[in-house]
Order: structure tokens, then sequence, then C-alpha cells
């Protein structure tokens, strides 16, 4: 069970559970508890039991892989690693108390430039010369082989652009991989990432490795789109002016990624959304694609 887990990594690092509020829970399933140290220090207990499954031990010992040999040289901010288990009952680590998230509605210009400039960092470093660091990728295999009755039970009624882009599955794909592979994070958005003194700090690195850049860029506004907030044309500004690439060709590539997540792989999250969130997607999805068949080849 996921408390067992728990309750031997509190044993196991001899933290202290904060009572003052209740662990939450990462979509992946891991639970996250915020813990004191023997030091007094506040720090994050992460946890995610065998019972999730090998997907979810993979991501899990992924993350943990990262914190021991690349957290130290990425260059942009992360928690650091305190402790860890790995064994049969899954995989727990413990991490520093970076900051606090911030939802996107409150984020300030300069909070998106910033997060350009620090997401342009990193796809801009060497890509990993160990094995391993190959990562699954949700969307082209859900491009390749999508849910179709998922897919239309969701959009039919509400993208009447739906049938063209079931048949352009394939022009999708070679657009979105127009870049060359980069290092990414694999699951940025605003709530992966905590403020401190004004400082970003990125959390939750289960999905991390080599990977499209734009799926990084792409996701801050599908996380984003239920709630009304907008990613402003700031953060792109300052992507591009960090890293050099051809506008024109990562316009076209974040247009296509953004329009194929929402397309096929949002559908079996929209009851994580309001009424309103979903109608938001809804249009959207309308806009992206208005826009991706007017442009189109």
């Amino acid at each position: 069970m996921p408390s067992d887990l728990m309750e031997i990594a509190i044993r196991e690092f001899r933290v202290v559970a904060e009572r003052r509020k209740e662990g939450a829970e990462s979509r992946s399933g891991a639970a996250v508890h915020a813990v004191r140290t023997v030091d007094g220090d506040a720090a994050y207990l992460k946890a995610t039991p065998a019972a999730l499954g090998a997907q979810a031990l993979a991501a899990a010992r992924r993350e943990l892989r990262f914190y021991q040999d690349l957290a130290p040289v990425v260059p942009v901010r992360t928690p650091r690693l305190l402790d860890f288990l790995d064994t049969e009952r899954g995989v727990a680590v413990l991490l520093t108390a970076a900051g606090r998230p911030q939802g996107s509605a409150s984020w300030t210009p300069d909070m998106w430039t910033k997060l350009g400039e620090d997401l342009a960092a990193l796809h801009c470093m060497p890509l990993p010369t160990a094995d391993g660091w190959n990562r699954p990728d949700a969307l082209l295999d859900a491009l390749d082989s999508p849910d179709l009755f998922e897919v239309t039970a969701f959009w039919a009624t509400t993208l009447p652009q739906l049938g063209d882009l079931l048949t352009r599955r394939a022009e999708l794909r070679e657009e979105i991989t127009a870049l060359a592979p980069a290092f990414i994070h694999g699951d940025c958005h605003t709530d992966n990432i905590v403020l401190s003194a004004s400082a970003l700090t990125f959390c939750d690195w289960q999905s991390t490795g080599a990977g499209r850049p734009v799926c990084d860029l792409a996701f801050l506004s599908v996380r984003t789109t239920p709630s009304g907030t907008v990613v402003p044309r700031a953060f792109m500004d300052a992507y591009l002016h960090h890293r050099l690439c051809d506008r024109r060709v990562l316009e076209r590539a974040l247009l296509a990624e953004e329009l194929a997540v929402f397309v096929f792989l949002w559908p079996p999250y929209a009851s994580f959304n309001s009424t309103e969130g979903i109608a938001r997607v809804h249009a959207r999805a309308r806009e992206l694609a208005d826009r991706y068949l007017g442009g189109a080849r």
C-alpha cells in the first residue's frame, strides 16, 4: 500500500510529517508530503509505491537518476536530493523545499520572461551521453495509433476541423518533430515550478529526457488554458532571444504540438476540469485548428 512506503521512508529518512496540511498526490499517483528534517528544515517526501505499476516505477527511477546525475549540472534551479529509497516496495525521494507554486493567473511578465530564458538554457545544454535518457513519447504514439473512439466522442460536436486533422496526422507529426531533439523537462507547467525570492525552481522530473523542445513550450499553454490564462508573447520572445533557431519553424511546430495535444491526448483529462475550463479548451482548439489549417503547406 502507498502508506507502507511512506511510513518506511519517514522512518528511514528520520523526518516528521507536517500536520498542518494533508499531503498531495501528483497525477502520476506519487504521494507528496511536506516534512521536517531532524535539523528542522522544510523538505518534501515523494513516494511512488510499486502498486502503481511498472510505468510509474520507471518514471520514479528516472527522476531519482536525474537528481543523482544531472541536477548538479543542468542550467536551471532544481530541488536538492537529500535522501532516497529504491526497494521492491517502491521509490521514495527526500527533496529540499525550494518554494511554492503560484497560480498562472498571478504570474508577472518578468516571471514569464525568466521562464523563457530558463527553458532556452535547458534546451541548449548538451544531451547526456549516458544511455537511458530517451523518454516515452505519448503524443507521437497517439498520432501513430490514436484512440479514435475517445477522440471522436469528445471532439466530434465541438471541433468542426476534426476530420481534416485526423487525415493530417502524418503532417502534424512531421511538423512537431521539425526541430532537433533537446534535453527537456517533459512535464513543464506552472504547478511544477516553484518560486522563492523571485527565483524559479523546476520540480517533478519524472518525464525528463531527450525530446522535442516544443513539448515543454506547448504544455505550458495546454495547462493554463482551462483557467483562462494566456501565455504572454514575452515568454517566447525571451526563449528565442536566448536560443537561436528559426522562429517560423519553431512557431509552426509549437502550433502543431499544442493542437495535437488537445485533440489526441487531452480528452481523458477533461474530467479534472470545470465546465468553464472545458469550454475554454474547446475554443482554444478551434482557434489553433483554424490557424494550423489556414497555414497548411
